[in-house]
This record gives structure tokens, sequence and C-alpha cells, in this order.
């Protein structure tokens, strides 16, 4: 866990000869360098992170390529744990309520459990706590064994969802390239040491399928994004809070449920939005030299701008 997901070197790109990648892989801005494949860059830690499943506050990492097998590990002991406690400690607050009847009616084998008022509400307490782990870490272990045996990240799944509608409305079939079957999939991840197949640049791939197979998806896919976007103009300053209460109940209460970033803009600021909601809309501010500064990108309230009418632009 400590070891981290596994980053790319900033100013990464394939080593000197291999000619056949020119074209299909991502460029990261921030990182200054290629992403290789399955890479993606996280904007907290600031660098393009192996096979990234998601960014873990509880851990204050990444999870990915080198550290996936161990997360999965933490999660099961933590899992495993909370269901030990929370069996313990309703059990123990059962013979501690019942022990009247117990001592009366019993056979005198049952566990003799003195329960007062506050190590009762204690009892209470910490078995609230241990079956709130049982339930929310467990969905989050569930989640990672399925992605696990589809052999498909967390970032993955977006944009696998994405590939699958734009090759079905073209009437064709997008191959996931990393589907190496169920077994194959576990061991690439789940090992007794748990350090995974594979060095985080080149994968094992499935046939009919090669090593770019998923960057180019990702290119096409932001093509299709770019043909998108619209540019607004924004009309009432924002300032890039949560839960903006001076604009309104229907747009605090209507919040993004994502942990990307809100923007603060200016009147007069523009932005090319590729993303919109009924109240709220995700773009990235225009600036002048934007090769020399860091991309602004994030979720506004979709009332404080305009389209702007590229026509009369132009």
């Amino acid at each position: 866990m400590c070891d981290g997901p596994g980053y790319l070197p900033r100013g990464w790109k394939p080593k000197a000869g291999a000619s056949t990648w020119s074209g299909q892989l991502q460029w990261c801005s921030t990182c200054k360098g290629h992403k290789a494949p399955r890479a993606h860059h996280c904007r907290r830690c600031r660098r393009c992170v192996m096979k990234m499943d998601h960014h873990c506050s509880w851990i204050n990492n990444c999870v990915g390529h080198f550290n996936q097998g161990n997360f999965v590990v933490f999660l099961t002991s933590a899992v495993a744990g909370c269901s030990l406690a929370t069996i313990t400690l309703t059990k123990s607050i059962y013979f501690g309520l019942y022990r009247p009847w117990f001592l009366r009616h019993g056979t005198g084998k049952e566990p003799q459990v003195i329960l007062t008022a506050w190590t009762l509400i204690a009892a209470l307490f910490a078995l609230g706590l241990a079956f709130g782990v049982v339930i929310a870490v467990g969905i989050l272990l569930l989640g990672q064994l399925r992605g696990i045996v589809r052999n498909q990240t967390g970032v993955e799944d977006w944009v696998r969802e994405k590939a699958d509608y734009r090759h079905k409305s073209k009437g064709t079939k997008f191959t996931w390239p990393y589907d190496l079957g169920v077994l194959r999939n576990i061991g690439q991840v789940l090992t007794w040491s748990c350090w995974p197949a594979g060095n985080g640049v080149t994968w094992e791939v499935a046939d009919g399928t090669d090593q770019y197979t998923l960057t180019r998806e990702q290119i096409e896919q932001k093509a299709e994004k770019r043909e998108r976007t619209m540019e607004y103009k924004i009309t009432t300053a924002c300032s890039g809070a949560w839960f903006p209460l001076t604009h309104g109940v229907p747009v605090c209460c209507n919040t993004p449920c994502t942990d990307e970033p809100r923007i603060a803009l200016g009147v007069g600021d523009l932005v090319r939005v590729t993303r919109w909601k009924e109240h709220w809309m995700y773009g990235e501010k225009v600036q002048e030299q934007q090769e020399h500064k860091e991309r602004v990108r994030g979720w506004l309230p979709r009332h404080c701008a305009v389209q702007r009418d590229m026509k009369k632009m132009e």
C-alpha cells in the first residue's frame, strides 16, 4: 500500500524504436508527456497513474496497477474484522439484555454479560459503526472484485460504456482488449504476494486487439467530444462553491454527485462546455496562451452563462 499505484515519469514516452505508437497515445498537458495504455491523470496526485482505478481519500493515494491487490486485501480484512465485531457485539447485547431470563430459565452454560447503561450505549454505538463498515466497505469490495473479474478499472467503466454506445450506433461491436477470461483476469491482480503481473505499461491483450485498441478509442471519443463542445459567456459571476446559496435553492439541491471541482468565473469569461445537467454544466475556461497555463475545468451553475452565437462571431 505504501509503494503507491505506480506513476509514469513526467514527460514519459515509449522507448526508442517503438514506432507503432505514434498518433495512438494520449497526451497529458500537465505531466508534459504521453499516457501509457490504461494510464490516467489524477488531478489530486498531479501525476499520471498506471491502470488508475480511483483516488481513495482513506489511503490518501490512488488505487492503481501496483497496489490494487493490496487494496483488495485491505478491504477484505476490514469487512471480515467488522463482520466478526458485528456478530460478537450482537450476541453480547443479546445475552446482556436477557441475562435475568437466562439466570432463571437457562442451563447455566450461557455467557454472563453484565451491561450498565453506559456500556449498553457504547456497545450499540460500536455495533452501528461495525455494521456500517461491513455495508459500505463491502459494497466497495464487491465493486473491486467485479472490476478484477472483468479486467476493467473504475475509470475504464465509463470509457467502455461510451465505446459500446458509439459502436452500437455504428452497427459494430467494441471488443474489450484486456478481458482474457475470468481466471486469467483474476491472476493478473490477486497473487500470493499481491504483486501484479506486468509492468503497468504493456499488457497482455485478447485476440483481435492490440496494445493501442483502447487508446485509439479514447482519442476518437475525445474528438467527438470536441465536436459537441459549445462556447458560453459568463453573465453572472460564480464563486466556485459546491453549494452556492446565492444562486438559488434548485442549484444547491441539485449539485452534481461527483468530486470534480467547481470553478470560479467572472463576468465576461468564456467557457467551453462539454456536459450539461438541468442546473449545472461542466466546461473548461478559455485562457490566453493555453499551452503555458494549467487547464481550469469544472462545474458551474448553468444560469450563470449564455451560449455564444458562433455564426455571428464568424
